[in-house]
């Protein structure tokens, strides 16, 4: 059977609707390009009211800096010193040690014929203290001395010479030992009788007077050939490095007096004499323009437990060196310098201690500088007083009270927008 098309069949309309569906809401096509004009705008006007009115304040605490204005150098010690002969061996005694300050004629180190020689030696030291003690106990009443004090100050002496061999320095040992026995002695005698200790000191000097007829002709001392300072050791240097040579001294000349070929040091002590040593360096040209002549600084070592002031004595540049010479003078002495010859120093020029503030902090207002600091939500602003720059920040002066002025903790506006005084920052 043939197909007839249908006359009343319509066809299909290619018209478009003039409706715009957006979810569930129906919109006539026509509005379309108004409605986004009108989203466009909404978003740009928010987003431009965010940028302007959206002001982040970051802070940061005023916060306490210690710094030194330093740089690092290498020296020689130049100074007074003789040397001593000292002989080896076991039986050879030490009467000073490494440092300390002697008079001319001091019996610096004292040799035994033998080791019977030595051991009546310390016994008859140990006696003799004992026999100084009790003399002076002697004169000491029971009925004038507080127990309960003697006692307190019996744990004090127990207790610094725990801190003492805790901390291995051990320097003062020997006085507080000796210091303990001597209240030691005197808790006891708050009990014992008086004739008692009279027949110990009658005792002990009979006692050292045996040890001394032993020690009679059995004993040769090396004394000081004059006052200063008592070094157990020698580093050959001693008649190179030499007062005499500051005047003409240079980078070069300085360089062949460390080269110098040393004599045999062994056996040998010294005694540093005179009020004055030197500390000649080499120092960067750089570095040397920073120092003036006469300046103050202050030295400090590795080995030395204080820093040593001293005067900035002579600035020598030379012209085919890229280095300076500089000779730094100094009265002060430890037991630390006294053996020291070439040595790395550390030059302090000054030291400042303040609150540390960011330079992107800082604002001027007319002459003053200063910074703005948030309290409650409302920017204050506070002057400062720079003592020192740094790259990227500046230690000022710490005050007491923070009404105008920068204190510790404050915090420290480093970035806000129209940041002004007593304004309230959100």
């Amino acid at each position: 059977m043939a197909f007839k098309w249908s006359p009343f069949r319509r066809k299909k309309s290619r018209k478009r609707s003039n409706v715009w569906k957006i979810g569930k809401w129906k919109v006539n096509r026509t509005l379309r390009v108004p409605i986004l004009a009108f989203a466009l705008i909404l978003i740009y006007s928010t987003f431009s009211f965010a940028v302007n009115h959206y002001n982040p304040v970051k802070t940061t605490p005023a916060a306490q800096i210690s710094l030194d204005d330093s740089f690092s150098t290498t020296g020689y010690f130049i100074r007074e010193e003789e040397v001593i002969e000292i002989p080896e061996g076991d039986t050879v005694e030490y009467n000073y040690s490494n440092g300390d300050k002697v008079t001319q004629g001091a019996a610096l180190v004292t040799e035994y014929a033998n080791e019977e020689s030595l051991s009546a030696s310390r016994e008859l030291k140990n006696v003799e203290e004992t026999i100084e003690q009790l003399n002076t106990l002697r004169s000491v009443s029971a009925s004038t001395t507080n127990s309960s004090l003697l006692n307190q100050q019996i744990i004090e002496k127990i207790n610094a010479i725990c801190e003492e061999v805790e901390s291995g320095s051990l320097n003062q040992l020997s006085s507080l030992s000796s210091e303990l026995r001597k209240l030691a002695l005197k808790s006891g005698s708050l009990s014992g009788d008086s004739d008692d200790i009279e027949g110990e000191i009658a005792s002990l000097e009979e006692q050292a007077d045996a040890l001394q007829q032993r020690l009679d002709g059995n004993t040769t001392d090396v004394t000081s050939p004059r006052s200063g300072y008592f070094c157990e050791s020698a580093d050959g240097l001693e008649e190179v490095f030499t007062p005499d040579v500051i005047d003409d001294l240079t980078l070069s000349s300085l360089d062949q007096l460390a080269q110098s070929e040393t004599s045999d040091s062994s056996g040998k002590g010294k005694i540093v004499y005179g009020y004055v040593w030197y500390f000649a360096a080499r120092v960067s040209d750089s570095d040397a323009k920073r120092l003036t002549q006469g300046d103050t600084i202050q030295l400090r070592f590795s080995q030395v437990s204080q820093d040593i002031e001293a005067t900035v004595t002579s600035i020598r540049d030379e012209e085919d060196s890229d280095d300076t010479l500089v000779i730094f003078q100094s009265q002060d002495m430890t037991e630390e310098l006294i053996s020291m010859r070439k040595q790395v120093a550390t030059v302090i020029i000054d030291s400042y201690s303040g609150l540390r503030v960011p330079k992107s902090a800082v604002r001027m207002e007319g002459d003053e500088m200063g910074v703005y600091v948030l309290s409650n939500s409302v920017a204050s602003y506070k002057t400062i007083e720079p003592l020192y720059e740094g790259d990227d920040f500046y230690i000022v002066e710490q005050n007491v009270t923070g009404n105008d002025s920068l204190v510790l903790n404050d915090d420290i506006i480093v970035e806000a927008k129209d940041v002004n005084d007593k304004k309230v920052m959100k």
